[in-house]
């Protein structure tokens, strides 16, 4: 309850005998749920009223105080703010009803509660960090935003908040975002693969069509004119796979194809000389 007051910069106001805690709303969940509380908690009978306004509809409360709890209502963040874990989990709770939000994490991690004051947000920073939860501050349009960016982070605040619903359908979205991710990465990285390896053998190919029109594909050894039938052939094939049809070793199929390749670009009569391995057939 103090959470939400607090964080909709709520005031105490005179009512009969007594003081109250005035405060909006702009939630009609988060309203019902605080008349909901004041009647169990307290015996507390709180008034609320809607009012529409142009750009949104708000929800004012009255909430009267007993004697004893009057005090709690006019404290500064820092006093306000209570020791027991089991006090700070309810006021967080109440302050992330009042003026925090989760993105869904389908699109990014991003949990954030607008602070009413920077001493709040200095407050709020510190009992995130007391559980061991990393939080920042940023300014935005002339207000104290505390946001967690990472889900570990966000998946355990909002446990802490008792939020177990949020937590599940928060964890089921991530789980989805990630094996997303993993099966687009594997795709671009075989779609990379397979782009690459056509490349290159398409290159190869017209390198042994450039040596069969000019009439050199059959002057070459017998070892570079078995890798030209078998690229020719078979132009889908990785050296891996082509090696494996020629029971040859990736590397020799490898150093024969970039020679075609080399003998292709040389122009004929500025040919180079076969090494004796080539002449011989026997080209690794």
């Amino acid at each position: 309850m103090l959470g939400i007051f607090y964080s909709s910069k709520g005031r105490l106001i005179r009512s009969g005998d007594g003081q109250a805690a005035y405060f909006p709303l702009l939630r009609n969940t988060v309203a019902r749920k605080v008349v909901r509380l004041a009647r169990l908690l307290g015996g507390m009978e709180a008034k609320y009223q809607a009012v529409r306004s142009a750009k949104q509809m708000s929800f004012f409360i009255e909430l009267p105080l007993p004697k004893d709890l009057e005090q709690c209502f006019c404290q500064s963040a820092q006093k306000a703010c209570p020791s027991a874990p089991c006090d700070r989990k309810a006021m967080l709770r109440g302050l992330f009803m009042r003026c925090g939000s989760v993105n869904a994490p389908s699109a990014r991690y991003h949990l954030e509660l607008v602070a009413p004051t920077a001493g709040w947000a200095a407050t709020l920073v510190r009992m995130i960090h007391d559980h061991g939860i990393r939080a920042g501050i940023a300014e935005r349009a002339n207000h104290q935003v505390v946001y967690l960016k990472e889900g570990d982070g966000i998946v355990r605040a909002l446990s802490l908040m008792g939020a177990s619903r949020a937590v599940m359908e928060f964890e089921n979205a991530r789980v989805v975002r990630e094996v997303s991710g993993q099966v687009n990465r594997r795709l671009n990285f075989e779609t990379a693969n397979i782009d690459k390896t056509i490349g290159s053998a398409m290159r190869q190919v017209a390198a042994i069509e450039t040596l069969e029109r000019s009439g050199r594909l059959e002057t070459l050894p017998p070892a570079l004119r078995e890798i030209a039938r078998a690229r020719r052939a078979h132009p889908d094939l990785n050296l891996t796979e082509l090696a494996l049809r020629l029971n040859l070793s990736k590397s020799a199929v490898n150093h024969r194809l970039r020679r075609l390749m080399e003998i292709a670009e040389t122009p004929p009569n500025g040919e180079r000389s076969h090494t004796p391995a080539e002449s011989n057939g026997q080209s690794q």
